[in-house]
């Protein structure tokens, strides 16, 4: 009994010392074990409000290492460079230019004149030339002598420039193609009865076809080079591939009625012979407006006129995108594959660009 009223004694006197010494901020828990055993346990305030138990941590947290990245073996970052390497090889650009029926030598401000000069800074590889480059080409002398002065005003381009008979170029029917022959070098791979008139090239991994929508006579592409283009282009498969002509298949103006849709069906065959083949673009001229539009996949891009007279803007949903005025057209084949097309004004000015 003694030896509890011991322990009494030194529970009270343990109290009154920690209060003496200001301790009030702790506290003092007792637990029996055993008779003859007391563990006496602190508890910080803070501790004892949030009822979080002492516990012993480090001074600053683990550091976890983030796994090794792992580096691409050596072939495939060759082979990935080598990709690049080719693709950046495929790079390359080609010139549009539409109708020019008002070009005249003698005037170095005139509309050609003006766009060959802006086209020359951007150093095309290839240009195009949609037809109708002369007013008119009723005798063969009288062809000639227009066609050579059109090569003088276009001689920056001499050997990368390729057109294609527009209607006011065979205004003298056989007349006009023996002028056309004797003048152009252009290649002599089309049909039969259609050299240098319909023929195609490749140029890196693009694929060029130029129809005749003239002859026989206007407004149509016909069977005899629809028969050879079929061919043509299914030996061409997987390149980009653009087709230029004259008369566009789907007109947006003026020349509705007056272009390839007077021959319904011959157009509708045509055109279901470039959706198969995945042709990329199509360019015509003719109508004197540029008009954008995408038929069935594939978009037809109307250059009509860099030196000529304006017709009227495409009624409202005619067109995706349309300009009145003297224009050109530059193409840039970005990595083989993406094509982006900008219209300029023969001054120079930028005004579209259309990635497709």
């Amino acid at each position: 009994m003694k030896k509890y009223v011991k322990i009494f004694i030194a529970f009270i006197f343990l109290v009154g010392l920690s209060f003496s010494l200001g301790m009030g901020g702790a506290e003092i828990q007792m637990r029996f074990i055993a008779p003859k055993k007391t563990v006496i346990i602190l508890k910080s305030e803070v501790a004892k409000k949030a009822d979080i138990p002492n516990v012993s941590l480090p001074e600053t947290p683990p550091v976890l290492e983030e796994p090794e990245k792992e580096t691409p073996p050596p072939e495939e970052v060759k082979e990935e460079k080598e990709k690049e390497q080719i693709e950046k090889e495929e790079e390359f650009s080609f010139a549009v230019i539409g109708d020019s029926q008002y070009f005249k030598i003698n005037n170095p401000v005139g509309g050609l004149q003006k766009a060959v000069k802006n086209i020359d800074k951007n150093k095309p590889d290839v240009v195009l030339a949609l037809g109708d480059m002369v007013s008119s080409c009723d005798t063969e002398n009288e062809c000639i002598s227009k066609y050579n002065e059109w090569k003088r005003a276009t001689s920056p381009f001499s050997g990368k420039i390729y057109a294609v008979q527009g209607n006011h170029d065979r205004t003298g029917e056989e007349k006009s193609d023996k002028a056309w022959e004797r003048v152009f070098n252009f290649p002599t791979n089309g049909p039969e009865g259609y050299k240098k008139f319909a023929y195609s090239f490749n140029f890196k991994n693009a694929h060029f076809v130029a129809l005749d929508s003239e002859k026989p006579h206007e407004h149509i592409i016909n069977d005899v080079q629809r028969r050879w283009l079929e061919q043509d282009l299914s030996a061409n498969r997987g390149k980009n591939i653009f087709v230029f002509f004259h008369e566009p298949a789907y007109p947006t103006g003026d020349k509705i009625g007056e272009s390839l849709d007077a021959e319904n069906k011959d157009r509708n065959d045509l055109w279901n012979i470039l959706t198969r083949n995945k042709v990329k673009a199509v360019f015509s001229g003719h109508e004197h407006i540029h008009s954008r539009k995408n038929i069935g996949g594939i978009y037809q891009f109307i250059v009509g006129n860099t030196d000529s007279f304006n017709h009227v803007a495409p009624k409202s949903g005619m067109a995706e995108y349309s300009y009145v005025g003297d224009h050109y057209a530059i193409v840039n084949v970005v990595k083989g594959k993406k094509v982006n097309i900008k219209i300029f004004t023969v001054e120079g000015k930028e005004l579209n660009s259309f990635d497709f």
